[in-house]
C-alpha cells in the first residue's frame, strides 16, 4: 500500500468515526523545528516500505518484563504493513484518556500506577560546559545496566515529565517499574535549550552513561525534542554512543537519508511513532522519510507505529515501551 491510499484510509477511518519534512543544514535547531519544512518528495512505486501485509503476534519478549500487559499493550492494529514494520494501531480518545484518566490528560486512574520503593527515584546533577544542570534518574546507575534509556522532553517540559507517574496515562510508570525489574537505568534530564548548547550537554550525559551500560544505551525523543534525537545520531562522537532512537510525534530531518548510517556505516535501530490527527506536526511528512528509509536502506531497523486518531500526545500516552526497547535491545 502507497503512501497515498494509507492517507486516504486514514482519512476515510476519521470520517467514519465522526470522533472530535525535516528542516535541513549543519544543525536542527528549535527556531526551524517549530515549524517544519514538508519532506521531500518521495516516489513510492516500486518500493517495499507499505506494499506487504504481515501479521502482528504482539509484545516482543525480551529483557523489559511485563507490567500491566492488559492496560498498555496495544490493542490489535487496524493495519499491519511492511512485514510487520508498520502498524496502524487503535486509538480511542474516549477509551485512552477520558475512561483512563481521573482527571483527563492530567492524572491516570489509580490502578495504573505502581510506585517505586522509597529511595529508588534519585535526583541528581550532570556538569556540562562549566555549568551544573538537573536531571532525575533510577535503576542501575553505578555501572553494570543492562538497558538504559534517556528521554529528552519537549517544548516546555522538564525533567519532570518524563518521571511523571500520574500523567501521560501512567506510561512513564509503568517505564519505571519494568526498568527497575530488567536491571537497566532510566534518566530525564534538564537542558538549556534546543540547539548548539543543549546537544552538548546532552552529549556529555550519553558520554557519562555509555560507560555505565552494559547493555543498549537508547535515546527517546518527544517532540521538539526531536531536534536532538538527529543531531545525536548524526554527531560522530554520539551516534558511536548510542543504539537505538526513538522518535515521537517529530518531525523528520533529511540529512538522515544520506549519512553514513545509512549509506553503508553504523545503523542505530529507531521506532517512529505518530499520531494520524497530530495538529503540530503532521505525519505525513514522517512516513515520507520512512519510506525513503526504506526504499533507500531496505534492511535499516526502522519500525513506524501510527495511532489512528490520535493527536500529538498520543505516541507517549501510547507507546508501549516493553514492546519497543525489547526490539532494540534483540538487534
Amino acid at each position: 500500500m502507497r503512501l497515498q491510499t494509507l492517507a486516504l484510509a486514514i482519512l476515510a477511518a476519521a470520517l467514519a468515526s465522526c470522533q472530535a519534512g525535516g528542516p535541513t543544514g549543519a544543525l536542527v535547531s528549535a527556531r526551524q523545528a517549530v515549524t517544519p519544512q514538508p519532506a521531500a518528495s518521495v516516489t513510492t512505486s516500486g518500493t517495499p516500505s507499505l506494499g506487504a501485509s504481515g501479521s502482528w503476534n504482539g509484545p516482543q519478549a525480551g529483557i523489559m518484563p511485563p507490567f500491566k500487559e492488559s492496560a498498555f499493550k496495544y490493542r490489535k492494529p487496524l493495519e499491519v504493513l511492511d512485514g510487520g514494520r508498520f502498524l496502524r494501531v487503535p486509538y480511542d480518545e474516549f477509551v485512552d484518556i477520558n475512561k483512563r484518566d481521573e482527571v483527563p490528560v492530567r492524572k491516570v486512574r489509580s490502578w495504573y500506577v505502581q510506585k517505586l520503593p522509597a529511595g529508588a527515584e534519585r535526583e541528581l546533577e550532570y556538569e556540562a560546559g562549566g555549568a551544573k544542570h538537573f536531571y532525575r534518574a533510577m535503576g542501575k546507575l553505578d555501572g553494570g545496566s543492562k538497558i538504559t534509556m534517556i528521554y529528552i522532553h519537549g517544548r516546555g517540559g522538564n525533567r519532570d515529565w518524563g518521571f511523571d507517574d500520574e500523567r501521560f496515562g501512567g506510561n512513564f510508570n509503568r517505564l519505571k517499574n519494568m526498568m527497575l525489574k530488567a536491571g537497566g537505568a532510566y534518566i530525564a534530564p534538564d537542558f538549556t535549550d534546543f540547539e548548539t548548547q543543549g546537544l552538548t550537554e546532552l552529549k556529555a550525559l550519553i558520554s557519562k552513561y555509555r560507560p555505565l551500560t552494559t547493555g543498549k544505551l537508547v535515546v527517546a525523543c518527544g517532540s521538539l525534542g526531536n531536534s536532538h534525537c538527529w543531531n545525536l545520531a548524526l554527531d560522530p562522537q554520539a551516534s558511536r554512543q548510542i543504539d537505538g532512537l526513538v522518535v515521537l510525534a517529530g518531525f523528520p530531518d533529511n540529512r538522515f537519508l544520506t549519512s553514513s548510517l545509512v549509506t553503508g556505516g553504523r545503523q542505530i535501530p529507531m521506532v517512529i511513532g505518530h499520531g494520524s490527527w497530530d495538529p503540530d506536526y503532521d505525519y505525513k511528512p514522517m512516513v515520507a522519510f520512512y519510506e525513503a528509509l526504506r526504499a533507500k536502506a531496505p534492511d535499516y531497523p526502522v519500525r513506524f507505529l501510527l495511532f489512528e486518531t490520535g493527536k500529538h500526545g498520543a505516541p507517549v500516552r501510547m507507546i508501549d515501551w516493553r514492546d519497543t526497547l525489547n526490539w532494540i535491545a534483540a538487534l
